[in-house]
């Protein structure tokens, strides 16, 4: 069994936009290195300054450097029969299968990460970058970032591997066809993805702080999960972002309905770094009830936050306002006291007697009747019910239900299909509370009417 040991340095992280600059293969038979093959690369574009800075590479060392189309042949031929090794080896392979491509050659070899290879092998280190590992097994990296360098190190740290009494049924592990070890990213445990269902519900991908740097939803969660790491384009960004990834959990659903209110409730509270959709945080208006100093009932509109009780629920504010002004207009209520105007503004009221609610609230004796009409003003609203939504939970033993109050929605949870319920009330000591905005709101709107969803006003 013969390992082609590659290192490349090019002008950018993405295999599609840029391009190889330098090229080192070292041939090892699984105990030593037994043949190199290393050049320059003219990547006939202009080499970025950071990355000049970085590996030390200008545009006057290539300018007289062979091209890819050059040396292709010799890059076939020396890795041909050979099983393709690298640290991070997909970011490697997938440049050089670039360039193949567009020679019209399909470049297709075995593949082996020294990334997951040493974390199997020398499991307990803090960090298994090249430099990091190599400094904690004691190997010299000479000229790090340009690729005989680095190239020559990792055939230092395959040797080491390979000398390990378990490497031979390691690696025949990993190189069997169903393993697919080499697409998974470099800093997963390969436990932590065989323990994944295959069920619906909501992902979660960790970075080494434990911090959430990306949540998502599936049907199949560890096909979906697999995806991200299979995927064949190697952006820059993608592969930090695999780079990244050092754990990952899930939160089986049931239903693709509460996951992606699950998705949208987690994304909005830890803003991962990597998520796009739904990030922005825009809570739904709440309008809230109260009693002033003198016993009058007021309102007040502002945002409705997860643990906020308001009285009614809107979209927007704008909603709320053209509702309160229509009741206003309707029960003659005052629009200081429907929070409308400023208190040290005069009330028209006070201008006009017979505008709106011809001073009831400015009377003493008018408090209790100014009330009564406050509170037949808001006693029903066809625009805000509330109601359940129910359907499948996590397995055919349980139901999952969305809650809707006055507008608001306040969470969901699970209820095992045996617990004895007697009223709404007590649905909600199952409740995940969680902010009302307005994805969620169109999640719900959406599956309202859904297949499978029903719904129950209360």
């Amino acid at each position: 069994m013969t390992f082609a040991i590659v290192d490349i340095e090019t002008t950018g992280g993405s295999a599609h936009w840029h391009k190889i600059t330098e090229i080192a293969i070292f041939l090892h038979n699984g105990k030593q290195v037994i043949d190199s093959y290393q050049t320059l690369i003219n990547p006939q574009r202009t080499i970025p300054a950071n990355i000049t800075a970085l590996t030390g590479i200008t545009n006057a060392m290539v300018s007289n450097a062979p091209t890819f189309e050059d040396v292709a042949e010799i890059i076939y031929e020396f890795t041909k029969d050979s099983i393709f090794v690298a640290h991070n080896v997909n970011f490697d392979y997938s440049f050089i299968k670039k360039e193949f491509e567009h020679l019209g050659v399909n470049f297709s070899r075995k593949r082996l990460c020294t990334v997951r290879l040493a974390r199997k092998i020398l499991s307990g280190f803090k960090s298994y970058s090249l430099g990091n590992l190599c400094a904690q097994v004691g190997i010299a990296v000479n000229d790090r970032h340009r690729a005989g360098g680095d190239a020559e190190a990792t055939a230092k740290l395959f040797s080491l591997l390979t000398s390990n009494e378990g490497f031979i049924p390691i690696i025949n592990s990993f190189l069997e066809k169903t393993s697919n070890e080499y697409n998974l990213p470099p800093h997963i445990n390969r436990d932590l993805f065989d323990k994944l269902p295959d069920t619906t519900g909501v992902y979660i991908f960790y970075d080494q702080k434990g911090k959430i740097v990306y949540v998502g939803k599936a049907q199949k969660i560890k096909s979906r999960v697999f995806e991200h790491f299979s995927s064949r384009t190697h952006t820059k960004t993608k592969t930090l972002f695999l780079n990244s990834i050092h754990d990952v959990s899930c939160d089986e659903t049931g239903s693709e309905f509460i996951a992606l209110l699950l998705e949208n409730e987690l994304i909005k509270k830890h803003y991962p770094m990597y998520n796009k959709a739904n990030k922005k945080f825009n809570l739904n208006t709440g309008l809230y009830q109260y009693i002033d100093q003198n016993g009058y009932a007021r309102l007040s509109i502002g945002k409705s936050g997860k643990r906020d009780t308001p009285m009614l629920t809107f979209a927007s504010q704008t909603q709320a306002l053209e509702f309160v002004l229509n009741k206003i207009k309707e029960h003659n209520l005052c629009l200081k006291l429907s929070g409308l105007m400023p208190s040290k503004e005069k009330c028209p009221s006070e201008i006009n007697t017979t505008q709106i609610c011809h001073q009831v609230c400015h009377e003493a004796t008018g408090v209790e009747v100014y009330n009564q009409r406050f509170t037949l003003a808001f006693a029903q609203s066809e625009d805000n019910k509330s109601f359940l939504l129910k359907t499948k939970g996590r397995n055919e033993n349980e139901n999952a239900f969305v809650m809707v109050e006055k507008g608001k929605f306040l969470g969901y949870g699970f209820i095992d299909t045996n617990e004895s319920i007697s009223n709404v009330s007590e649905i909600k000591n199952f409740l995940k509370p969680c902010y009302d905005t307005k994805d969620s709101q169109a999640i719900i709107d959406r599956f309202k009417k859904s297949y499978g969803v029903e719904l129950i006003n209360y």
